[in-house]
């Protein structure tokens, strides 16, 4: 069993999903809890080597697997490459779909530190990162949102429309912020949007043309078209607001992968898991936070690439 010597066990080549401190944080927290907690994080092929027509089967499968082969009872949190978090019980009686429903809802799909942080706070777990005895959120509440992309020279804003009796939800597709009160759209727009996006990121994927011979490299480039795949047979679904999301945070999740493997290959430090500039995926993933108004809307603060940094910067002299 890979938790024979600690309840959490990290594959050589998912550490940058959960960096070795914060697995032996993790271990720390589970370690003596009852009921027992065991944590793995393994490539995305684990997951799609299981039998079953989505993931929510596969997932399954693989921890009926571990039952099978002999798993102590206890609570299980497995991530698969980042594309993916499920959870079991075995032997025990605990909440885990739930908390980690709760964990995910409260994260993008990036955050897997945050989203096991989250998870284990939901069940029961003490030593949740700046525990203040909320909820378990691990990351400050951002003050922000809405997606733009650029077009025809210009901004458009991609809005949410408000119900006239407030009783319309959150439904933005970008997932990693707060809706404000100056936006509108429609679950329609959101949806093509959606399928821009991820129509967008399968073309980055094929002109990257990266050599895999390193496993690491490999590992990233994986996990990004495992992402691409997932989305891609997601975005034609009946859509709703939670799908969307969900889209959304997959998406971001394969750019960054993807990000992290020319990283390697050109010997730099891995990017930091972050959005994607907010003015246009296609720059890339975000390297800072901006305080940024849109004509006739309020401030709020965004993720931005180095390059519209620099334009901000400059615009603000």
């Amino acid at each position: 069993m890979a938790w024979a010597s600690t309840p959490v066990y990290v594959d050589e080549t998912q550490r940058s999903i959960v960096p070795p401190a914060d697995a032996e944080r993790l271990a720390d927290r589970v370690d003596g809890h009852s009921p027992a907690t065991y944590i793995a994080v393994v490539p995305a092929t684990a997951l799609s080597d299981q039998p079953g027509d989505d993931n929510d089967a596969r997932g399954a499968a693989f921890l009926d697997a571990v039952a099978e082969a002999g798993g102590p009872d206890g609570v299980y949190l497995v991530v698969f490459g980042g594309a993916a978090t499920y959870g079991s019980s075995n032997g025990v009686s605990a909440p885990v779909t739930e908390a980690l429903a709760t964990a995910v809802e409260r994260n993008t799909r990036s955050q897997q530190v945050a989203i096991l942080d989250d998870a284990l706070t939901e069940l029961g777990v003490s030593g949740a990162p700046e525990d203040s005895g909320g909820a378990g959120w691990v990351l400050p509440l951002v003050i922000a949102v809405v997606v733009v992309a650029v077009a025809a020279g210009g901004l458009l804003w991609w809005q949410r429309r408000r119900a006239g009796d407030g009783s319309e939800g959150p439904a933005m597709y970008r997932p990693s912020f707060d809706v404000l009160d100056d936006e509108a759209d429609s679950l329609a727009e959101r949806q093509e949007l959606a399928r821009e996006d991820v129509t967008r990121f399968g073309e980055e994927l094929d002109a990257a043309d990266i050599a895999v011979a390193d496993p690491a490299v490999a590992a990233d480039v994986q996990a990004a078209m495992d992402a691409y795949a997932e989305a891609g047979a997601a975005v034609d679904d009946e859509p709703d607001d939670h799908m969307l999301r969900a889209i959304r945070s997959t998406v971001e999740y394969g750019r960054w992968r993807l990000a992290s493997a020319r990283a390697r290959l050109a010997g730099r430090p891995l990017p930091a898991r972050r959005a994607d500039c907010f003015f246009d995926q296609r720059h890339g993933v975000s390297v800072t936070d901006w305080m940024y108004s849109p004509p006739g809307g309020r401030a709020r603060e965004i993720p931005v690439c180095a390059a519209c940094r620099d334009r901000l910067a400059g615009a603000a002299r």
